[in-house]
């Protein structure tokens, strides 16, 4: 045997190896032990690979939701140590990873959390925002989760993305954003699109969060051409004064 096939067949072997460690850690019918001989292992080799194979271990939900949660807690304290040795690039892995998938995000966000600074959090959620549009999803969990995140932060340019989402076709996530939104506590930003979600918005829910919303800022006002609409539109209990701003009528 050649020096190379020497190299090729022992290439092979790992590969074989992270299959049967990854098939392990996410089968929830085995033995817990048996997932977390895996997760010591993965630990050990700290590579990008086996990283990304940790990872895994968050799309998979055990019936026991006990150790679901232990297990889970367990491998985000590990990525999170590995992360602050710094042998391995886990934010790249973990970032790269977080593009990738659609459900699930919150455990490889909370590591992430734990290993960057506020500045770069910030531009992790924009740029996964930017990945995502506004149309029907199947599965509108990504937005959900990252409109929630979004509402722990503050900056002008991710308020600027998150405006994007009050078009969303899904209401939930139309109704978070405006949280997010006025998060960012970014009025110049936020008023106008808010204003013109009022003109659209079909949701009771989210018509009166922002009618709440422009009660409590008065010097938000109703163009004159606009209020006879936006009038007609308010929930029950609002109305738009003369002046222009909305108000609470009395009962």
């Amino acid at each position: 045997m050649g020096f190379l096939d020497f190299l090729f067949d022992k290439e092979k072997a790992h590969e074989k190896r992270l299959k049967k460690l990854k098939k392990t850690l996410t089968h929830m019918y085995v033995q817990a032990a048996e997932r977390q001989y895996a997760v010591e292992t993965l630990r050990e080799m700290n590579t990008p690979e086996s990283i990304k194979i940790l990872l895994t271990r968050f799309q998979e939900t055990n019936p026991n939701h006990t150790t679901d949660a232990d297990e889970k807690q367990y491998v985000y304290s590990v990525l999170v140590d590995l992360g602050r040795r710094g042998d391995t690039d886990v934010i790249g892995v973990v970032t790269e990873y977080l593009k990738t998938i659609d459900e699930n995000i919150n455990w490889p966000l909370k590591v992430l959390t734990d290993l960057v600074s506020y500045e770069q959090m910030v531009e992790l959620i924009i740029e996964l925002l930017e990945d995502l549009n506004v149309y029907y999803q199947r599965s509108p969990e990504k937005k959900r989760e990252l409109m929630l995140r979004a509402a722990e932060f503050q900056d002008p340019k991710l308020a600027e993305q998150v405006a994007r989402f009050l078009e969303d076709d899904n209401e939930t996530i139309r109704f978070l954003a405006v949280d997010a939104l006025m998060a960012q506590e970014e009025d110049e930003l936020a008023e106008e699109p808010l204003r013109a979600r009022l003109r659209e918005e079909d949701s009771i829910r989210t018509l009166q969060k922002l009618a709440e919303i422009f009660v409590d800022k008065p010097g938000w006002k109703i163009p004159d051409e606009e209020r006879e609409d936006i009038d007609e539109l308010l929930p029950d209990g609002f109305g738009v004064h003369k002046s222009g701003h909305i108000y609470r009528k009395k009962k």
